[in-house]
């Protein structure tokens, strides 16, 4: 018995400073997974069918009071492709920072404000119709253009001020690409970055919210300057949840969002643990090119099974003009379901599960 108590007392004094030094951590993540049959309307192509993960992931955040005030902040968060198994590790927002009465300042990968601001109406963000498939993205291949999650982000979010938030980010793209010769990886001798900004207020049942974005050549093959305009806007009359986005996009390059304006309604109505969802989406033609722009339309329901487990059903339709060829799950970097071929119509119906821990 002796014996037991002093292994007992051992293995407690060797394995306290462990646990001290993980207690606070969080873990986190979201399991969504689905099974969803895609038509891509391309001739000669079968209808697909497959199970898919939508936006799947695990993170990994803490804190620490370091005095003063302040505290330093982490986070981890990879990706998870639940129907396959493995992922990206820290392939989604990681940083350190510290935080403060000053606001928050964060270091490493990060949602840009423009983007943030997008996912705060969006009723199907993160699935195959997510309204990324349109709104900030390019005609000619389907993948986002300002709704990003850049490399090398400095990021500042204010404190709240009565209701309103100020969020900007910077990005720096080092490394040799576009650069000529003589630069050496990783000095930043590219001069390709981006800024952007956002403000939000929300107060009660109302949500306002207006960002601003530049680019140099931050994801382009050669360097293009582009900037975006984007406003958003909600209010909920009790079960009723209604929003709004537009934007304009310029640039000095055709077809790279060039002199387009892009819209999105969003509205959905609870009845218990029904959610039913519908959102409507248009952009238009790019300046100097006809028959470039595009519609999507999505219906969709969710029943909560409990307050982190959901049950759901949705179906989307993209229609492009003869010019456009945007795509059901670009905006998730999906291209092996269906095949981006201007003027055609892709449509995606799903049902599904997500659970977030």
């Amino acid at each position: 018995m002796k014996k037991s108590l002093i292994a007992l007392a051992v293995a407690g004094v060797v394995s306290a400073p462990a646990f001290a030094a993980t207690s606070n951590v969080d873990v986190y993540g979201v399991l969504n997974v689905g099974v969803f049959s895609v038509n891509s309307d391309v001739a000669g192509e079968d209808r697909s069918t497959s199970v898919s993960s939508q936006s799947s992931r695990i993170g990994f955040k803490g804190s620490e009071d370091v005095g003063g005030g302040l505290s330093a902040i982490w986070q981890i968060e990879s990706s998870l492709n639940a129907e396959e198994g493995g992922g990206t590790w820290a392939g989604r927002n990681t940083f350190v920072g510290l935080k403060g009465g000053f606001g928050t300042v964060l270091l490493g990968k990060h949602d840009t404000p423009m983007k943030m601001l997008g996912r705060k109406v969006d009723n199907f963000g993160d699935t195959y119709a997510d309204s990324r498939n349109l709104m900030g993205a390019s005609a000619t291949s389907g993948a986002s253009v300002f709704d990003l999650r850049p490399d090398n982000v400095i990021a500042y979010v204010s404190p709240n001020f009565s209701g309103l938030t100020v969020t900007a980010a910077y990005s720096t793209d080092h490394g040799a690409i576009g650069a000529g010769a003589g630069c050496i990886s990783p000095l930043d001798c590219n001069d390709r970055n981006a800024y952007s900004l956002s403000g939000d207020y929300s107060n009660g049942p109302l949500m306002l919210g207006l960002g601003y974005e530049r680019q140099n050549g931050v994801v382009a093959a050669a360097d293009v300057d582009r900037s975006m305009w984007r406003l958003v806007g909600g209010y909920s009359f009790g079960d009723l949840k209604l929003g709004a986005q537009y934007e304009r996009g310029s640039a000095d390059a055709a077809l790279a969002v060039a002199d387009r304006n892009g819209w999105g309604l969003f509205a959905n109505y609870a009845m218990g643990n029904i959610v039913l969802k519908a959102n409507y989406l248009s952009v238009g033609d790019y300046k100097g090119v006809n028959d470039s722009g595009a519609n999507q339309y999505t219906l969709g329901a969710d029943y909560n099974l409990s307050k982190r487990t959901t049950a759901y059903a949705q179906y989307a339709k993209i229609k492009n003009d003869t010019n456009a060829a945007f795509d059901i799950g670009r905006a998730q970097g999906i291209t092996d379901m269906t095949s981006t071929v201007g003027g055609n119509d892709p449509s995606v119906f799903g049902v599904g599960i997500r659970h977030a821990f």
